[in-house]
């Protein structure tokens, strides 16, 4: 079951009420957590693994429930994660998932650090380094994140399959 975690904001805006207490997650690489922030004039949104913290930066313009909030990771996901090893990790424990959803919130307050300083990240990349969405979502799994251990989540998302 594709398991994803958007903050109470984003609950609230988009309508998606979510359940007092956490739903079991059996696959936790379909596990994602998902913020929404602002460059400019133009709303995004980034979705990280809950275990990994990998992220995936998509444009949140025409994304207004939460159906569409799936779909626009299912895209995000596919679009970053083609080509390679993880592409394999989408195909075999993400794809399967995705028409069975369930809500969750967000886990700790840990992670919702650590994506907030991604969207620190982003912001500057989108502001001053002019690049797409999946280039940054590349460029942001580079980054060692503190609560990985120094570790950076494209090194560590691959191993949550085995």
């Amino acid at each position: 079951m594709l398991t994803i975690r958007p903050t109470k904001m984003l609950a609230r805006r988009l309508g998606i009420e979510l359940p007092k207490a956490p739903p079991v997650v059996t696959n936790r690489v379909a596990d994602w957590c998902a913020h929404e922030f602002r460059v400019s004039r133009h709303r995004y949104l980034i979705f990280c693994n809950t275990a990994s913290l990998y992220p995936v930066v998509m444009m949140a313009s025409g994304v207004t429930d939460g159906p569409k909030l799936a779909a626009r990771l299912m895209g995000g996901l596919q679009t970053c994660l083609r080509g390679g090893e993880l592409e394999i990790q989408f195909q075999r424990r993400i794809v399967v998932e995705g028409p069975f959803i369930q809500w969750a919130p967000i886990p700790g307050r840990s992670i919702l650090g650590s994506m907030n300083d991604l969207i620190l990240m982003a912001k500057y990349h989108l502001e001053y380094r002019d690049m797409s969405p999946a280039e940054l979502s590349r460029k942001l799994a580079k980054a060692p994140m503190s609560a990985l251990g120094m570790n950076s989540p494209d090194r560590v998302f691959p191993t949550l399959g085995r």
